[in-house]
Formats: C-alpha cells, sequence, structure tokens
C-alpha cells in the first residue's frame, strides 16, 4: 500500500500588521490579527510603544528635560483634568496650569512648565459634569469653568468670579470672541454670550442668546469649535453653526443625521478633523461630509459605550472605553480588575489609518495638553491609580507593572480545508522574552523564546486541520519581535 502523498511548505507570517476583523478569521492573511493588545505594529515588527507613566511634563529652562507633576493632597481622586493656558505678561513667559477637579469637587492647580504643588483654587467648585475654555479678555487669560449643576466662574489666576446671570453648562468654546455652550433643562438649545465679554448671558437683540432645536435631531449635546465655525453636534446629528458680528448675522446647516446615538465626551477636535464614536463605531467630520473610521474596532466595541472618553493629539485619536475580548482561551491570561469601567485604550493613527490596543488600564478621563514645548496626553484613573495622573508613553508599562501582551493569527486552514497539516518546526528572531503557541485543532502546545540576535527553531511536529499561531509576552521597551515560520506538511 502506498504511503499518502504530501507536500512541505514553509508558512511565512512576513510581517505583522494591524489588527483586522472584518475579514472571517479563516480566511484573514497570516499578517493580520483578529485580536492583539498591548503590542504595536512598527516596520512590520512587533514592538511595545503604548504605556503609561506618572505624568512628567517639560521644564521651560531646557530644550529636553522633564519634571514629574505632584500628588493631590492625601485623600483626593482625580476627578477632571482641565489646561488653563495662560502668558505671564510681567516676567514675559508661560504661565500654563494644569487644573484637577479633585473627588471632594473642589480644584486644585499647579505650574506646567516649573516644579510646584497642588494648590487649590478657593472658591472654584461644581457639580454634575464639567466643562472649561480659556478667553482672552481685556488683554488677560482667564479660565471659564461651569457644571451641570452649578454656576459658571472666571477665574484670572488670581481671583474667581461667579457668573450668576450665566446658564448652567455641559460644553463650551469660544468663537468670534463669544462663549458658545450646552446647557442643562434646555437641551434643545445653544447658548451664547455677548461678544467681547464671557460674564454677559443677559438675553437681548444686540447681546447674548440662544438658538433653538426643535427637530428629530433629539438634545444638543456639544459645541466644537472647528475650520472657523461652531459646530453642533446632538444626539444623532451634526449641525454647522456659523456665527460672526451681529447675531442677525448667524446662520445654521444640517450637516449629518443618523439613527446612532453620538457619545458627547468622546468628540474630538484633531486640526483638519473631528473624530467621535457612535453607536455604530468611529467616525470623522471634515466639516462638510462625515465618513466611518476604522471598522475593524467594530468587533470588540460594548454595547454600553456611555463612559468612553477620547483625546486627541498630533495625529492620534485616543479612545478609553470597555472593549469585548470574548471568551478566548489564549487572552484568559490577563484578567481585568471587578468593576473595571474602561479597561482599553484603542489608539487609532488618522494618517496610517491603523489602530492598536492597549489593554489593562481603567482610564476615567483624557486630556490632550499642547501648550508652548509641551504635547502630552494626561490621563485619570478609576480603581487602584484612582489619585494619579498618568501620561501615555512608548514604555510598554501601566505605571510599574509590565502589560501583558498578545498578538495572533486568525484560527484557519491555511485554504487546505481538505487537508491535515503537520507543524514540523518554527523559527523566531526576537529581541526579547517571549512565548509562542501553536493551537491545532483546539490543542495547544507552547514554546519559550529568548531574546537573541539570531532566529531561533523549535521542533513542533504536531497536527491538525486547523491552526494558529499567536505570541506572549510580558517584557516592556520591546524593540523588535519578527513574524515567525512555520514548516508544514500536507497531507
Amino acid at each position: 500500500m502506498r504511503a499518502p502523498s504530501f507536500s512541505r511548505r514553509t508558512v511565512n507570517v512576513k510581517y505583522f500588521d494591524s489588527v483586522k476583523t472584518t475579514l472571517n478569521e479563516n480566511i484573514l492573511p497570516l499578517t493580520c490579527a483578529p485580536l492583539s493588545y498591548n503590542f504595536t505594529f512598527e516596520k512590520g515588527a512587533l514592538q511595545s510603544n503604548m504605556g503609561i507613566s506618572a505624568a512628567a511634563t517639560t521644564v521651560l529652562t531646557t530644550s529636553n528635560g522633564r519634571h514629574p507633576l505632584p500628588q493631590l493632597p492625601q485623600g483626593l481622586t482625580v476627578k477632571s483634568l482641565h489646561v488653563y493656558r495662560r502668558y505671564d505678561f510681567t516676567n514675559k513667559k508661560r504661565a500654563d496650569m494644569l487644573v484637577v477637579r479633585a473627588s471632594s469637587d473642589n480644584y486644585y492647580e499647579t505650574k506646567l512648565f516649573e516644579v510646584d504643588t497642588f494648590h487649590q483654587i478657593t472658591n472654584l467648585t461644581a457639580t454634575g459634569k464639567d466643562c472649561s475654555a480659556c478667553y482672552r479678555y481685556d488683554g488677560n487669560d482667564i479660565f471659564l469653568l461651569s457644571s451641570e449643576n452649578g454656576k459658571l466662574y472666571t477665574y484670572d489666576g488670581t481671583k474667581v468670579t461667579r457668573v450668576d446671570n450665566a446658564p448652567n453648562m455641559t460644553s463650551m468654546c469660544i468663537h468670534s470672541e463669544r462663549v458658545f455652550a450646552t446647557v442643562v433643562g434646555e437641551q434643545n438649545k445653544v447658548w451664547f454670550s455677548d461678544d467681547f465679554n464671557p460674564a454677559n448671558w443677559v438675553v437681548s437683540g444686540t447681546g447674548a442668546g440662544y438658538i433653538n432645536f426643535d427637530d428629530e435631531g433629539g438634545k444638543v449635546v456639544k459645541v466644537v469649535q472647528f475650520l472657523n465655525y461652531v459646530y453642533v453636534f446632538r444626539d444623532f446629528g451634526i449641525e454647522r453653526l456659523t456665527a460672526y458680528g451681529s447675531q442677525s448675522d448667524f446662520s445654521l446647516s444640517k450637516l449629518y443625521m443618523s439613527s446612532a446615538r453620538i457619545f458627547p465626551q468622546t468628540i474630538v477636535s484633531m486640526g483638519d478633523r473631528i473624530i467621535f464614536l457612535a453607536e455604530d463605531g468611529m467616525h470623522s467630520c471634515d466639516g462638510y461630509n462625515v465618513s466611518n473610521l476604522a471598522p475593524d474596532l467594530n468587533a470588540f466595541l460594548p454595547v454600553d459605550k456611555q463612559y468612553a472618553v477620547a483625546a486627541g493629539l498630533n495625529d492620534k485619536y485616543y479612545l478609553a472605553l470597555n472593549l469585548d475580548y470574548g471568551n478566548d482561551n489564549i487572552n484568559a491570561f490577563l484578567d481585568e480588575a471587578a468593576g473595571c469601567i474602561n479597561d482599553s485604550l484603542a489608539v487609532y493613527d488618522v494618517r496610517n489609518r491603523t489602530f492598536s490596543i492597549m489593554r489593562g488600564a481603567d482610564i476615567s478621563c483624557m486630556i490632550a495638553v499642547k501648550v508652548h514645548t509641551e504635547a502630552s496626553v494626561l490621563m485619570g484613573f478609576n480603581g487602584a491609580n484612582s489619585a494619579k495622573i498618568g501620561r501615555f508613553e512608548k514604555g510598554g508599562k501601566y505605571f510599574d507593572d509590565d502589560l501583558p501582551k498578545l498578538w495572533t493569527t486568525g484560527y484557519t486552514d491555511l485554504g487546505y480545508p481538505m487537508k491535515n497539516k503537520t507543524v514540523r518546526s518554527l523559527a523566531l528572531l526576537t529581541s526579547c522574552a517571549c512565548t509562542v503557541g501553536v493551537e491545532l485543532d483546539g490543542n495547544i502546545t507552547e514554546y519559550e523564546f529568548k531574546g537573541s540576535t539570531i532566529p531561533k527553531t523549535v521542533v513542533v511536529n504536531k497536527c491538525g486541520v486547523r491552526m494558529r499561531v499567536y505570541i506572549k509576552a510580558t517584557a516592556s521597551n520591546i524593540t523588535a519581535i519578527g513574524a515567525p515560520a512555520l514548516v508544514v506538511d500536507l497531507v
């Protein structure tokens, strides 16, 4: 009797590409992963260019120095983050401040560019969701702050003034020397202040006023200044407001309508576009048209997105939310803490149209700080790290903890559904210690690799019809894990 014939193939992953879920994983190219987190894809190799460290900001007196931000007073946690952009005209230097709302609902400030402690801003407080903006008024930089159930306040770096005639705001932006705001209680209106006077909200034909929205677009949820217009985001749509000079010349045009709800805390202006998350996924608005983004992320999106928050910096959109990874046995080695609200950070590269996922940090709030020489994404957290301020960086750690990392191919028959596959060997070049797993028809065998400058080959000799290969690592500062190559016999 003749032995069954076989053919031997070398199966190369070739290079690592972005996560892809819009194709069935059985036909997914081996270069793409249906699931990957805490790895980034750089020049075709796996690296660890995502992490969170204790926040540190630049120093004005040096070109590349950083100083750590101070801790909040004992017993307080971070509730929201704000930036007070301010110039010290007396000393002719930047005097920008990081303003933190603490769990006490009081506000604390610290200098961005100098070593400092946190100082409470007397008489500044909030109730409910807060919002802020910076405004140059009478030649001075002032900080505006309001909240759902609190008053509007102005702060000039020394004195806090309460504005009693202003509505309670949920978002605000500055456009054409007016403050535009969404407000509580009248969620079908956008309010605006008198021009050149953010403290005057008395409605008149020449001063402050409001615009009604009474159609099917839902309540007004956020205002954003973008491309010389005010973009009004509603539950189910976007409108563009032209607002210059006299309010009698204001005009409004519909831009986008949808049946998918928009989440206001994810709306971020990115320079040449606005990116936001809706029930049906991520979207981009260029000022005139709205398009879908990152459809491969949709497979991970949870049903409940209400706690999602976002920030944008240097062509990267940072979206924190609770992603759904399913119940796959190869990713069960990472368990989120009980009660985790936002367990992941999806980082979308606007230019390359790719994204990476960081898993394991419960982020409650984010802000992009881009002032003078400082360009950072700062974060607050739920849970054990709620008293800390973090900064997104490339270290591959979550503060002092190494982030567990995973990349996997699809579970595939390699295009030969009628043939058995026997994996004879596996070769890999890696700069760090990692674990490579081979799964065949549900049976998993793992192999340990050490960092080396030459590839290592292991003997496998396992068979099955469907297979996948995955890589796990816990090391930080991974410079490169190369793509694996397998020798496979098809029978």
